[in-house]
C-alpha cells in the first residue's frame, strides 16, 4: 500500500537519521501520559477545526496516532498517511489498514486523490529543504474547501536560540541543516500558496518537553508517571500566559479558497 516519489539517494541522511529514531521517538509519544497531553492541548482543538471532514491526509505521519485519534472520534473519517521512512509507513498500514505513501513532499507529489483536511503535526518544519514545493503539495492535496492544520515548533519562542544551538550539537536526533522552528507570520506571507489562514494557536511549557519531548531530553518514560500531575496542572496554568513569545509550539489552521 506504499508509493514512493523520490530517488533513496537524494536524501539519505535525513531518511537514515528517522529511521534511527522511529522507534524511540514512537515509543515516548504514544505512551499514557503523551497522548493525555495531546489529547488536551492539541487533539481536542484540532478535531473542533475538522468539523464535515470526510477525509484527511496526515503528512509526515509516522505510525498515524493524530490521525487515528481523529478517526476514532470523528465517526466515518477515512484516513491515509505519508512519511519519509518505510518503517513509519509500514506501521501505520498494520495500525489502521489504510494507505501509507513513502513521499519526500520536498519533490512534486502526484497524489491519487484529494482530501477535505491535510494534519501535519510536527512534520513542516522537517521539509526546509524547499517549503515552497511542500506547501504547493500540500495546497494539490486539498479539496475546495479543505483544510490544513499544522502544529510545529514555534520560532518566535523566547528560547529559540537555546533549541538552534541544540539542533546543533544533538545530530543523534536532529538534522540542523534540513529542519528548524517556523514562524506562523512568516509562513503566512511567504507560502499561504492560495489558502487563507484561519486560527492560530500558541502552547507548549513545561509539560510539553516533560511529557511529549522527554526522548529529546533523555528524560526516562518511567519518570513521566511520577512527573505528569504535577507538570499538567502548571501546563494550564502556564497556557494563561498572553502572547507567542512563552511557547514552543503554534497551531494554525489554512482554508483553501
Amino acid at each position: 500500500m506504499n508509493a514512493t516519489n523520490f530517488d533513496k539517494s537524494e536524501i539519505a541522511r535525513q531518511k537514515e537519521l528517522f529511521e534511527a529514531i522511529h522507534e524511540k521517538y514512537s515509543e515516548a509519544t504514544t505512551d499514557r501520559y503523551a497522548e493525555a497531553y495531546k489529547e488536551e492541548f492539541l487533539y481536542g482543538p484540532i478535531l473542533a477545526e475538522l468539523q464535515d471532514a470526510a477525509t484527511l491526509m496526515e503528512l509526515a505521519s509516522g505510525v498515524g496516532s493524530a490521525s487515528g485519534w481523529m478517526r476514532d472520534h470523528h465517526p466515518g473519517l477515512e484516513i491515509s498517511g505519508c512519511d519519509i521512512s518505510e518503517s513509519a509507513c509500514n506501521e501505520f498500514t498494520e495500525r489502521h489498514n489504510r494507505p501509507c505513501y513513502l513521499w519526500d513532499v520536498t519533490k512534486p507529489v502526484e497524489a491519487k486523490e484529494t482530501y477535505d483536511a491535510v494534519l501535519v503535526m510536527g512534520g513542516i518544519h522537517h521539509l526546509v529543504a524547499d517549503l515552497p514545493m511542500a506547501f504547493e503539495n500540500i495546497a494539490k492535496m486539498l479539496n475546495p474547501g479543505g483544510k490544513l492544520i499544522m502544529a510545529e515548533p514555534n520560532a518566535d519562542f523566547i528560547l529559540e536560540p537555546v533549541r538552534k544551538l541544540w539542533y546543533k550539537i544533538d545530530t543523534g536526533n536532529f538534522d540542523a541543516e534540513n529542519e528548524h522552528a517556523l514562524s506562523h507570520p512568516k509562513l503566512v506571507r511567504d507560502h499561504a500558496q492560495g489558502m487563507t489562514p484561519g486560527t492560530v494557536r500558541y502552547i507548549g511549557g513545561p509539560a510539553y518537553f516533560l511529557l511529549l519531548q522527554n526522548w529529546v531530553l533523555r528524560v526516562p518514560n518511567g519518570a513521566k508517571k511520577f512527573m505528569a500531575p504535577a507538570l499538567m496542572t502548571l501546563e494550564r496554568a502556564y497556557h494563561r500566559l498572553p502572547g507567542k513569545f512563552p511557547f514552543s509550539t503554534f497551531v494554525a489552521c489554512w482554508q483553501k479558497s
